[in-house]
């Protein structure tokens, strides 16, 4: 396994486990709060063990599947995809604009860009924005109003407001993640090349007829070769 592969697919097993972790941290701490409510909706607590139930289900069944996938960057685009997908049915069952969980698309986008760098960034932001647009048009241009009218300008505010936040999280991660990329790639070259003028040395000194012994500025030996 190259080690572009090898580190892709270490940074996959991250978001599996990230994405069940923030799940069941909010929609647990949610149903908490609705659970302990005067008048709690038990529809309202099955509806969220929905979202919670299919991220675990999901992130298992990609877990089991990683070893035997040979496209990575394929399957690191379909977790992304299936992440906004979550986020926005999530979303939907919270409240829609009212939804205290809109956030959640801006992790998705940060995901996107450890995996997947810029471009990455930038699709999962997309991405978002179109759910996002859509899920509150459908909600409130359709379903509240019934008729077809226009989005009150609250709504149309805090919708551009968010899809602004998608974009600019996403040139920011997406900054941050490619030059720690490069820095780690940097630092791996740094390090073959250590090693390699270690080997050389080595080779060196244990060449050399006579006995050579190194010492430190306090006069302790810290190296010997054979002869010595």
């Amino acid at each position: 396994m190259s080690d572009e592969r090898k580190d892709l697919s270490e940074k996959i097993r991250w978001l599996l486990l990230l994405r069940v972790v923030i799940l069941s941290f909010f929609l647990g701490a949610t149903a908490l709060f609705h659970f302990f409510q005067a008048e709690s909706d038990i529809n309202y607590l099955i509806g969220l063990s929905v979202p919670l139930i299919l991220a675990y289900a999901i992130s298992i069944g990609s877990a089991l599947l990683l070893p035997r996938l040979n496209h990575l960057r394929a399957f690191a685009h379909a977790q992304i995809t299936l992440d906004v997908f979550l986020i926005t049915g999530i979303i939907w069952i919270t409240g829609d604009s009212s939804s205290p969980f809109s956030f959640l698309y801006n992790l998705a986008v940060i995901n996107a860009a450890i995996l997947l760098f810029y471009r990455g960034a930038f699709i999962a932001a997309g991405s978002s924005s179109l759910c996002y647009a859509a899920l509150l048009v459908w909600s409130q241009h359709w379903l509240q109003s019934g008729d077809g009218t226009p989005l009150s300008w609250a709504a149309l505010v805090t919708m551009v407001i968010n899809i602004g936040s998608f974009f600019a999280i996403a040139a920011l991660s997406g900054f941050l993640a490619d030059k720690l990329g490069e820095t780690q790639k940097l630092l791996k070259e740094k390090q073959i090349d250590f090693q390699e003028l270690d080997a050389f040395k080595e080779a060196l000194l244990q060449g050399i007829g006579s006995g050579v012994a190194i010492t430190d500025s306090q006069g302790r030996i810290n190296y010997f070769n054979q002869q010595a």
